[in-house]
């Protein structure tokens, strides 16, 4: 479980909140602080640049200095500035207006003209904008270095008015540039400008940048918060899509529509776990393959020892027989009668050899796919009814009542007449050993559905039930099972070799037959399906 603060969501909200607020704080404080002084030095800057043009604008024109500050009025307009011309020679200054153009003559206290070396000019008149240039005026003459720099070296220069210098606390600038005739100056281009509105706008928005940062914090929050969500959340969706693929459930999906990287990696982790799950579920039908086999391997290594040993009494009795009544007749210890018995038990167990050896290579013919049929119509019934005289001797000795009960003995069916009698024979067989003396064997058919074997008009299903104990029902699934036995104890009488039912088994699979054995109510049933064909 990944912790509140290690989310990527808590991180991403976090760290862009912070930034942003970061940022944002620093744009206010930078603002706050330095936009006056930045925009003090742009408004200086540009009147400079200005009176620069204007300077260079009339000496192109070469108009008459009378007529120059007709011009002032666009420049003031354009740049909420003041202009003036300051004659060095009389000391007098002269302003442009808009309907007049007023000239002043600058002297000092007691009324004396000011020599051009010491006049400090002063205005005897209440103007604002005359005051404004007298002022900007004196406070060039009192500075020395800009007088020098404008007279002698021809330069433009500014200053903040009444201090001679640049200051945060002034609300005026001033920019004086030289006018010359030929090479001799005698006379100055003035601009003055306010910085008060400026100054009071800094100021107020100090005070709206409080309230602003404050608002602003806040929609940055709630913003950051709704956008780390968004990102975020397609995320854990994959986290969450990848949690439970690692504990091998590929049922997650990842699917949010985008169309972006964490969309194209949402489906390559679909895409991912369909073939995980793909693969998975292949190895684990492989793995299950594999272990059926296994025990199929060990069930069938068992069912071979249990058949080696089965065979080896079956062989082993027969031959000791065979051994002791033929050392009998050599010795001639019998004679008469007694000789002809012998002689018969040896032709008796000769033939049970041979049955088993028989038993044991069409077996293997059939398991190796080597065996093949030869269908052609015969009578059931008259098999049947053949094959049951044939084991009269076995039947009368346990005085076994066998009855073939075939409401048609003359039903015509299709296969192979030679191997379904084998069928016949195994099965009645295997019904003789597990009869109880005087019990009843029942041989009877019903007609069933069509058969699906071309020429076919139906199926008859014959049946064979015999009185005795039912058979276990964890037997029932493996009696078919090549040398599986129900009875372990290998009697001669009732234990058969495990080869009989396997044989029937691969006979009747041959012939695409549909067969079982089922338990009855005083016995066993077999049972075993063949298609019927019509007499044309």
């Amino acid at each position: 479980m990944i912790g509140r603060f290690r989310k990527i969501s808590t991180k991403l909200f976090v760290l862009t909140s912070l930034l942003l607020i970061f940022f944002l704080t620093l744009l206010v404080l930078v603002q706050s602080s330095f936009f006056e002084s930045y925009y003090r030095s742009k408004k200086i800057n540009e009147l400079k640049l200005a009176l620069d043009t204007f300077r260079s604008t009339y000496y192109k024109s070469q108009d008459d200095l009378s007529r120059l500050p007709e011009q002032f009025p666009e420049f003031e307009k354009r740049y909420s500035a003041t202009m003036a011309i300051g004659q060095m020679k009389d000391g007098s200054l002269m302003l442009g207006s808009q309907p007049r153009v007023a000239m002043v003559r600058v002297v000092d206290k007691d009324g004396n003209a000011i020599q051009r070396e010491q006049q400090i000019f002063r205005s005897p008149l209440p103007d604002n904008s005359l005051t404004a240039a007298v002022t900007a005026m004196n406070g060039w003459k009192e500075n020395a270095s800009l007088v020098r720099r404008v007279i002698n070296l021809g330069e433009t220069v500014t200053f903040a008015s009444g201090s001679g210098g640049v200051s945060s606390g002034t609300s005026t600038i001033a920019a004086v540039a030289p006018l010359k005739s030929g090479d001799v100056t005698d006379n100055v281009l003035l601009a003055v400008a306010s910085l008060q509105p400026v100054g009071e706008a800094a100021g107020i928005f100090r005070d709206f940048y409080v309230y602003f940062l404050l608002l602003a914090i806040v929609l940055i929050v709630l913003l950051t918060y709704v956008f780390s969500r968004m990102i975020s959340r397609p995320l854990v969706k994959l986290n969450e899509a990848a949690g439970r693929m690692a504990a091998l459930d590929f049922s997650a999906k990842c699917d949010d529509g985008s169309r972006d990287e964490i969309g194209s990696l949402g489906g390559t982790l679909n895409f991912l776990s369909q073939n995980l799950n793909e693969t998975l579920g292949q190895l684990h039908a492989a793995n299950e393959q594999l272990k059926a086999d296994i025990e199929n391997e060990k069930r069938l290594e068992r069912l071979r020892r249990e058949f080696v040993a089965s065979v080896s009494h079956e062989l082993k009795t027969p031959i000791s027989l065979i051994g002791g009544y033929a050392e009998g007749l050599k010795d001639g210890i019998v004679q008469g009668e007694a000789r002809e018995e012998y002689l018969d038990v040896i032709v008796q167990e000769t033939e049970r050899m041979g049955n088993i050896v028989s038993d044991m290579l069409d077996l293997s013919q059939l398991e190796a796919g080597k065996f093949s049929l030869r269908k052609e119509p015969f009578r059931i019934g008259t098999l049947a009814e053949s094959l049951t005289d044939n084991m009269f001797a076995l039947l009368n000795k346990k005085k076994i009542v066998c009855a073939v009960e075939l409401e048609d003995a003359n039903a015509l069916v299709f296969g192979d007449e030679f191997r379904i009698g084998q069928v016949f024979t195994n099965l009645l067989g295997n019904a003789i050993r597990h009869t109880p003396e005087y019990g009843k064997i029942r041989i009877s058919a019903v007609e069933g559905p069509g058969s699906g074997v071309p020429g076919a008009v139906g199926t008859i299903e014959i049946q064979l039930f015999n009185e005795g104990e039912p058979i276990p029902d964890a037997d029932l699934p493996h009696i078919w099972d090549t040398f599986y036995t129900v009875d372990k104890s290998g009697s001669r009488e009732f234990g058969g070799s495990g080869i009989g039912l396997a044989i029937v088994r691969n006979i009747l699979t041959l012939h695409g037959s549909a067969y079982g054995v089922r338990n009855a109510a005083s016995g066993v049933v077999f049972h075993f399906t063949l298609p019927l064909v019509d007499e044309s």
